[in-house]
């Protein structure tokens, strides 16, 4: 999910602090924008799909240990979950999936 934040930052360009908008695509820093003058700094695409992936990755091969410890804390929670986390966790993922590899 594209996400945009808007702060103060110290703009090189304009040589003073000015507001700036902050774009993420999910947890990843895509781009950072000033308001007064344009500028922006953007992250190598190439870079942020690198790290997306190691993420994804992590997460896969940590799921079996992480499942087993919500079941463990929470039995009863976890079973009347589980279905529905079956049907909507792979369209949950595409969704996350063409987010970050759509971004131009």
């Amino acid at each position: 999910m594209t996400a945009q934040m808007k702060t103060q930052l110290f703009c090189l360009h304009c040589n003073r602090e000015c507001p700036h908008t902050i774009t993420y695509v999910g947890t990843y820093l895509k781009q950072v924008r000033c308001q007064e003058c344009g500028t922006h700094i953007e992250m190598d695409r190439r870079k942020i799909l690198e790290t997306y992936t190691a993420e994804v990755i992590d997460r896969v091969l940590t799921k079996p240990h992480r499942i087993t410890e919500e079941a463990r804390k929470d039995l009863s929670n976890f079973m009347r979950s589980l279905p529905i986390r079956i049907l909507t966790k792979p369209l949950r993922v595409a969704r996350e999936i063409i987010e970050v590899v759509r971004q131009d």
